[in-house]
């Protein structure tokens, strides 16, 4: 039987999720293997090593991912990881769509309650 859950998150975009997990000082690999109990493993699209041989990782299901980790060894706190993976996530989110959009980011900064600001700006086209 295995000890591995799966929790949805809510998490579409795997460039946004990589640059997340980056913001957090997270270490990751592709395309590995999740460490469990007694041995178990299963794969995963992105890969944290956690010391203890307990890992965390993220399944794309269909449109999402989901992550994936044996909770009965996990050393961190499951729902704040997932909370702060989430909030980076959106900051990821919002930056790319308005690169996209033609914006530049004039600011970006976090204050000390953990919130984010983002400011940009779009340019006036040049009228001849």
């Amino acid at each position: 039987m295995s000890h591995f859950s799966k929790i949805k998150a809510e998490l579409r975009d795997e460039e946004c999720l990589l640059r997340a997990l980056d913001d957090l000082g997270f270490e990751y690999e592709k395309n590995g293997t999740v460490r469990g109990f007694a041995g178990q493993t299963m794969r995963a699209d992105v890969v944290i090593r956690q010391q203890g041989g307990y890992d965390l990782g993220f399944i794309r299901e269909g449109e999402e991912f989901q992550m994936a980790a044996d909770l009965w060894g996990l050393k961190v706190d499951k729902d704040r990881f997932l909370e702060q993976v989430k909030q980076r996530y959106a900051c990821q989110v919002v930056l790319k769509q308005a690169q996209t959009e033609g914006f530049t980011i004039v600011e970006q900064e976090e204050s000390e309650d953990g919130s984010i600001r983002i400011v940009c700006e779009k340019a006036e086209p040049v009228q001849a």
